[in-house]
């Protein structure tokens, strides 16, 4: 009875975790990478330059570029005021567990203080700087995503646009 409650019972095994891993999407590792501490700015610009079409790792890079301003905040008070600096850095190892947990259920949750900032941050402008290329499949102006249209709905707006004019005349 004993070895029946100890085989189930018996902690995942490494193939299973390696398992579980391996179904997160790349999109969600992208994300979560983000989060990272110390490393999240290597992460978050790699993320930025990597997956420059996909909107969600594009909005994690920036939250994660603000976590990392924080920590940078948090280590130059830790300097001055010890006991404030301490506060804070846990409060960002708070967001970066928060940020990894949101990135992985795949939603796009924003910082309450620190989200208003990471979508001011000119994303299109950082990435022609890192490549010397411009993105291809979407327009990424001032931090604001649109769609580039395809050329089919692209005369089929013409097209309108030119029968109102001829309407109106």
């Amino acid at each position: 009875m004993t070895e029946q409650g100890s085989q189930q019972e018996k902690p995942n095994s490494l193939e299973d975790i390696k398992g579980k891993v391996a179904n997160v999407s790349s999109e969600k590792r992208w994300a979560m990478s983000c989060y990272i501490p110390f490393i999240n700015l290597f992460t978050c610009i790699l993320t930025s330059v990597k997956m420059v079409n996909n909107k969600f790792c594009r909005f994690h890079a920036r939250q994660g570029l603000m976590v990392f301003a924080l920590w940078v905040v948090a280590i130059v008070i830790g300097i001055v005021f010890s006991t404030l600096g301490l506060m804070l850095w846990g409060i960002v190892l708070v967001l970066c567990v928060a940020g990894m947990v949101i990135a992985y259920g795949g939603k796009e949750t924003s910082i309450p203080v620190l989200g208003q900032f990471a979508m001011k941050i000119p994303e299109y402008y950082i990435f022609k700087l890192l490549t010397g290329k411009i993105p291809e499949q979407d327009e990424v102006v001032g931090g604001v995503k649109e769609q580039a249209k395809p050329d089919s709905e692209k005369k089929e707006t013409e097209n309108k646009e030119v029968s109102e004019n001829i309407d109106k005349k």
